[in-house]
């Protein structure tokens, strides 16, 4: 495969994982007095989805809209990007050597 086929493959499978991490509940990262903690569980009335960072947002009620958060967006497309692109080079490598 070469070099073209490999991004191009890599970029739709990253933009792939990233809207099916999209129904994966998220953790969502927070600050508190200078330090990082994650948030497990669901904020009150809210669910939050993406891996590695949170892009969408639920809010429980009535005829809300769903939140988009597009820079979580776009940091997971490109997290999952590189992902798959390292995954595809050590396999043509792997298969190189055999």
């Amino acid at each position: 495969m070469n070099s073209i086929k490999t991004g191009i493959v890599a970029i739709v499978a990253g933009i792939i994982v990233t809207v099916v991490t999209g129904w994966i509940p998220g953790v969502l990262l927070y600050t508190v007095a200078g330090g990082l903690h994650y948030l497990m569980e669901p904020l009150l009335g809210a669910s939050n989805y993406g891996l590695p960072l949170v892009w969408r947002s639920v809010i429980v009620y009535p005829g809300s809209p769903t939140n988009y958060h597009i820079i979580g967006l776009v940091v997971d497309v490109v997290f999952w990007v590189v992902i798959v692109w390292v995954v595809l080079l050590i396999a043509m490598k792997l298969q190189k050597k055999k």
